[in-house]
């Protein structure tokens, strides 16, 4: 094969790569995601994973960054890899190290002197049943089975403890699989069920650690999709595999899912075409009546979607459309046809018309007010996908399969809406969004801007850091890109860690006469030199822009600075791709400028003589006199 045209993603990859990844980021995504076998993700991570390739990816600004520990008690040397081409596919690039094989923990237990200074993000520690079973001397006595299931628990929560203090970042846990020896070992049906009904009750207490420890994550390998669990024997005897290259490939899948929910990256909003996707069949052609939905196959495959669908709207997913059909026959089938499990009142927006659906996607993106990378675009038309892809890269696109009977596992799976939590702001984000209509009326019917405000309304509260709101608050930080002051992301373990540093969180909820807006911002305070305070940093969600809210918010804070009897507030500014327009604020609010500003960073200095006037439409009903000395 001469002509590129006809060369696999793999190759036309390795020469992307010669020419330097970073040319066509986008590209590079593209091709990643054309592969389906599990040794291709393997070879592909290999392409992209080195020093070079990183940075270069970085450097275009079109991929974001993680850094994840691998541990195991089997050699799982594809792993880390296939989680770089997968991370790679939707826009992440990750920086990865293992530990030696069956270090899992003497590597944590030692202090990680291999893994320490990689300060991972994300902490995947993959067990076998080996971690389990190698204790146990007698593997027949299932009275010492039973006993060493119930103690592994002990010692795995004894573990994570560890790997907190010595790692940090989220840690990654899964249910231990079973595996076919083990099982086969016992000759009786009996003793196989009471070996079982140990492991079910092991795995299920594993399982519920993630209750209790807000950073563990613990995957359930019996949901993965994977053909085969176990690794070739072979393989098993010469290189201590335990796990096939299809169960590994699905794990580095859901590494994934995990590793972008860490950063914020989950997809808020599903746009949805109608014919042959929510229903069977073209209403325009076939009539309402003549659509396929409910009752026997295939119409069973369209209502089972729409289920999932409104299942994901209950959980605060955004559902909109876009469809090429005429508006009236759109909405009609949608209100009238008794089969219909989706309500109108279910959809924040329909757009049935005859335009390219990219455009309708991006004007849907602004009305929402997130970007279309907060997206995921569902049609069983190959064509429009790939249009979609072209025009919106941003967007995800999953590959809907020919037979409609995949399509709700596959929109459940494929469309990016993981969270690690799902918080209170989360399930009501479409009924804010909702209300955003009745504020821009407000505002259309306003004299000024500041009659406006006046009559929004506004009540401001700060609250600090609990159990309630933590959540939230490490997922504002970690997805906030426009008003995020430092560009700094807090995780768990770094609120954790500046808390019991002297530092303070706080977070700040805003309502209005339209409805509560939730959980709006956050911000660090960490006691700073010769008696000042600094403000480590401050972000705010997108939706109470211009408002003057930061103003409201950071003035509190220089009032409860000054009162507790802080010398000054300190604070600084960072420039990202994404918070210019918030360059300004610390001047607006009397902060002078110190030191020799670089080309990104600036410091300011407040001394605390005349606090600036608070909003005059803002109500502060609990402000300063929330937070505490530092």
């Amino acid at each position: 094969m001469t002509g590129t045209g006809r060369q696999g993603p793999l190759a036309r990859l390795r020469a992307l790569k010669r020419q330097g990844l970073g040319t066509d980021p986008d590209q590079v995504r593209a091709l990643i995601a054309e592969l389906t076998d599990p040794l291709d993700l393997e070879a592909a991570g290999r392409l992209v994973g080195g020093a070079k390739q990183r940075a270069a990816l970085t450097e275009s600004g079109a991929f974001r960054e993680t850094r994840i520990a691998f541990l195991a008690s089997s050699t799982i040397d594809p792993l880390p890899p296939m989680t770089v081409a997968a991370l790679a596919r939707e826009g992440v690039v990750a920086t990865t190290r293992a530990a030696g094989f069956d270090q899992w923990r003497l590597e944590v237990l030692g202090g990680a002197p291999e893994l320490g200074d990689l300060e991972p993000r994300v902490v995947a520690c993959l067990l076998d049943d080996r971690a389990v079973l190698s204790a146990v001397a007698d593997p027949l006595d299932l009275d010492l089975v039973e006993r060493r299931c119930a103690e592994f628990v002990t010692e795995l929560c004894s573990w994570y403890g560890a790997c907190r203090e010595a790692l940090g970042g989220a840690t990654v846990l899964n249910t231990v699989p079973l595996s076919p020896l083990a099982r086969a070992r016992h000759v009786d049906y009996a003793g196989r069920a009471r070996l079982a009904s140990a492991w079910h009750r092991m795995n299920a207490d594993i399982l519920a650690l993630a209750a209790e420890h807000p950073s563990l994550v613990v995957v359930d390998t019996a949901g993965l999709d994977t053909p085969t669990v176990a690794a070739d024997d072979r393989m098993r005897h010469i290189a201590s595999h335990a796990f096939s290259p299809d169960f590994l490939c699905a794990y580095a899948e859901e590494l994934t899912r995990i590793a972008r929910a860490d950063l914020g990256l989950a997809r808020k909003c599903l746009v949805l075409d109608l014919d042959n996707t929510l229903w069977g069949g073209v209403v325009g052609d076939d009539g309402v009546t003549g659509i396929r939905l409910g009752g026997a196959y295939p119409g069973s495959a369209h209502s089972e979607l729409q289920r999932l669908v409104r299942d994901l709207g209950r959980q605060g997913v955004m559902l909109t459309v876009s469809s090429k059909n005429d508006r009236d026959v759109a909405e009609e089938a949608l209100t009238s046809h008794p089969e219909m499990v989706l309500s109108r009142e279910d959809l924040l927006a329909v757009r049935a018309d005859w335009r390219p659906k990219p455009d309708n996607v991006a004007e849907l993106a602004r009305d929402l007010n997130i970007g279309v990378d907060a997206m995921a675009f569902v049609d069983d038309n190959p064509a429009e996908r790939e249009l979609m892809r072209h025009a919106l890269p941003g967007v995800t696109v999953p590959d809907l399969p020919d037979d409609p009977s995949g399509y709700a596992l596959l929109v459940a799976r494929g469309a990016g809406l993981d969270l690690l939590r799902l918080t209170r702001e989360d399930r009501d984000r479409a009924q804010m969004y909702r209300a955003r209509t009745g504020r821009e009326e407000l505002r259309a019917g306003s004299d000024s801007l500041e009659d406006y405000l006046h009559a929004l309304g506004s009540d401001l509260s700060l609250e600090p850091l609990d159990e309630a709101n933590a959540a939230r608050v490490v997922q504002l930080f970690a997805k906030t890109n426009q008003f995020n002051l430092t560009g700094r992301r807090y995780t768990a373990e770094d609120v954790e860690r500046i808390t019991a540093g002297g530092g303070r969180f706080y977070a700040a909820r805003l309502a209005d006469r339209f409805g509560d807006n939730g959980l709006i911002a956050a911000l660090a305070l960490v006691p700073g030199e010769d008696g000042a305070w600094e403000i480590g940093n401050a972000v705010m969600s997108c939706r109470v822009f211009s408002r003057k809210v930061e103003h409201a918010i950071l003035g509190s804070v220089l009032r409860a600075a000054r009162r507790h009897g802080a010398t000054a507030v300190t604070a600084s500014f960072t420039r990202t791709d994404r918070n210019a327009k918030f360059s300004g604020l610390y001047p607006e609010l009397g902060f002078a400028t110190t030191g020799t500003p670089d080309e990104d960073t600036r410091t300011f200095h407040h001394h605390l003589a005349e606090p600036p006037p608070l909003p005059a439409w803002i109500t502060v009903t609990h402000g300063e006199e929330i937070i505490d000395a530092l």
